[in-house]
């Protein structure tokens, strides 16, 4: 995927109180198999970047020009930071839109669901849990009116909400599907993804350099999200 997207970044103080809302910046999402991801946005106007964001699927690195400062650590996030900042990561993007494959159709269970006044298939997709009991991994919401995803639950080991994203306007192009707009939740890290894809680029060419972050030779590096990183 090689997209041209409108970006709304909403954040939650550290008490969840207060909301700060970052509005509409214009930018790309460049997508590739299997844990690629490169997402950059500019103010409205284009006057300056407001980020650029590289992953490998392992390790993530998150270029904020106005800080002249670079932020890299895993893409696992080991600790939840009161920080929200520190929690946001690429592949929370990544698991939302480019979806796993359900492989084992034996681990899926069909539900029905109602919120508000529309119904829903769900699909539940378990796995084994402690001793012999069973866990969600994966909800899968369609609406029943079309059939088209509407909303993806990713749950934790503890079965708590880890990813909630929502889906909108389906379109094609190159005779796939995607939505037109999503939001992806994080709610125990606290914040949220606003995404508007105007341009989807689905299947097109993108090289290892899509991939290359290029940066000042005086930019300060800084690690977080590692146990020892939030410590010291």
């Amino acid at each position: 995927m090689r997209a041209i997207i409108q970006i709304t970044l909403t954040v939650q103080s550290e008490d969840r109180v207060r909301e700060t809302r970052y509005r509409d910046a214009r930018g790309a999402l460049v997508l590739r198999r299997p844990g690629w991801i490169r997402t950059n946005a500019e103010v409205p106007g284009g006057i300056a970047k407001v980020y650029d964001m590289v992953s490998d699927g392992s390790e993530f690195k998150v270029y904020v020009p106005f800080q002249n400062r670079v932020y890299q650590g895993v893409t696992d996030l080991i600790e939840i930071s009161e920080n929200r900042f520190e929690n946001i990561r690429p592949q929370h993007l990544l698991q939302a839109i480019m979806l796993d494959p359900i492989e084992d159709e034996s681990r899926v269970i069909l539900d029905i669901e109602m919120y508000g006044q529309s119904g829903y298939q769900v699909l539940h997709v378990v796995e084994d849990g402690p001793g012999d009991t069973l866990r969600i991994r994966r909800k899968y919401w369609f609406s029943r009116d079309d059939l088209k995803l509407s909303r993806l639950m990713i749950l934790d080991d503890e079965t708590e909400v880890a990813t909630d994203a929502w889906y909108r306007d389906w379109l094609e192009d190159n005779g796939l599907p995607y939505p037109q707009e999503l939001r992806i939740e994080r709610p125990q890290d606290g914040y949220e993804v606003e995404i508007e894809i105007s341009r989807p680029g689905l299947n097109a060419d993108v090289p290892d350099a899509s991939f290359e972050l290029a940066l000042p030779r005086d930019v300060v590096v800084e690690r977080i999200g590692d146990p020892e990183a939030s410590s010291s």
